[in-house]
């Protein structure tokens, strides 16, 4: 098991205390009539795991739900759905949602800073959202939260992110009156992939299955295997979760902050990709399929519960499946 924090859907970054300052993080949603814990975990989590939204709302994961009713999406992959107006552009349907304002508040909420003329201090490093993927500030004298805003929040990438989730250029054109739009939530907006790889599996429903026992992965096309690797998995018997999961997460040079090691760092276990898998109430950020530092293990039971694979074969793999993706686990 190793834990991950994602964030822009790439968000670099066992968190520990730092997961616990990004858990205040959430999105209020009224529940309107026919809604079930399940359609509202596909919509805004992309991932039927359901059990995650009843657990934050300290509902009975069984039961039905009340219309009017106000629940708490924590962290969700997706902010909203809008409905294009007459006459409105990607512009100004990203600057209502992302902001300079807003940036500083997600610095704040982000970082778990409620305070910042106090708690803003020298020499503490800040998680930063952006869409390219997480990154570290370490503060310096004269930084404030405006300053830190000013450098890294540019509305054209959050208008980019959103016309690439949606699949739409930044041309007003291109988006329609009473088109509904996917307003990706900053923490996790996943940098796009652009390829024949990519545009091929849109179409073909890959899926994974991996046997814990063998230690192989396989890639599968229907009931067709396409392409095998090599892996290593939990080192004891019961580390590595079972059960079918869907890719939740995709992450470029993950950073391993339970010891302060930089994405793309050699030192790093978690290799260059992180496909984080959508085991109940981790969100994508506990359990995954990584890459390795340690090439020699790949073939043996070595992990603390993650699916490792070779660098290079992880990186086809990311480029190969889309977050949705099922992944079968057994042994």
């Amino acid at each position: 098991m190793i834990m991950v924090m994602v964030a822009l859907a790439s968000y670099p970054g066992n968190l520990g205390a730092e997961a616990e300052k990004a858990a205040g993080i959430a999105v209020p949603y009224t529940v309107k009539p026919g809604d079930t814990l399940f359609g509202i975990s596909k919509k805004y989590y992309l991932t039927g795991d359901y059990e995650q939204v009843a657990k934050l709302n300290g509902l009975n994961p069984k039961a039905s739900l009340k219309a009017g009713t106000v629940i708490k999406l924590k962290s969700p992959l997706v902010l909203d759905y809008y409905e294009v107006q007459p006459g409105e552009t990607l512009f100004a349907i990203t600057k209502s949602y992302f902001n300079r304002s807003n940036y500083m508040d997600t610095l704040m909420t982000y970082n778990g800073i409620s305070d910042p003329n106090t708690e803003l201090q020298l020499g503490m490093t800040l998680r930063i959202p952006l869409p390219s993927g997480e990154g570290r500030h370490h503060v310096v004298k004269g930084d404030t939260l405006y300053s830190l805003s000013v450098k890294y929040f540019k509305s054209q990438d959050y208008q980019k992110a959103v016309a690439q989730t949606n699949g739409v250029g930044t041309d007003t054109s291109l988006i329609q009156t009473g088109q509904e739009l996917q307003i990706p939530n900053p923490y996790y907006m996943a940098a796009a992939k652009s390829g024949s790889t990519v545009a091929a599996t849109a179409s073909t429903k890959l899926s994974i299955e991996i046997d814990i026992t063998k230690n192989k992965l396989y890639v599968k096309s229907g009931g067709t295997i396409k392409k095998t690797f090599n892996i290593a998995s939990g080192k004891k018997a019961g580390l590595t979760p079972t059960g079918t999961f869907e890719i939740l997460t995709k992450i470029e040079n993950p950073w391993y902050s339970a010891k302060g090691i930089p994405g793309g760092d050699p030192k790093n276990p978690l290799g260059s990709r992180w496909l984080g898998l959508s085991v109940p109430n981790t969100q994508g950020t506990k359990y995954g399929i990584h890459g390795t530092n340690a090439p020699s293990s790949i073939g043996t039971n070595a992990s603390a519960g993650c699916i490792r694979m070779l660098n290079e074969d992880v990186e086809w793999l990311y480029n190969a499946v889309p977050t949705g993706t099922k992944v079968t686990i057994h042994k």
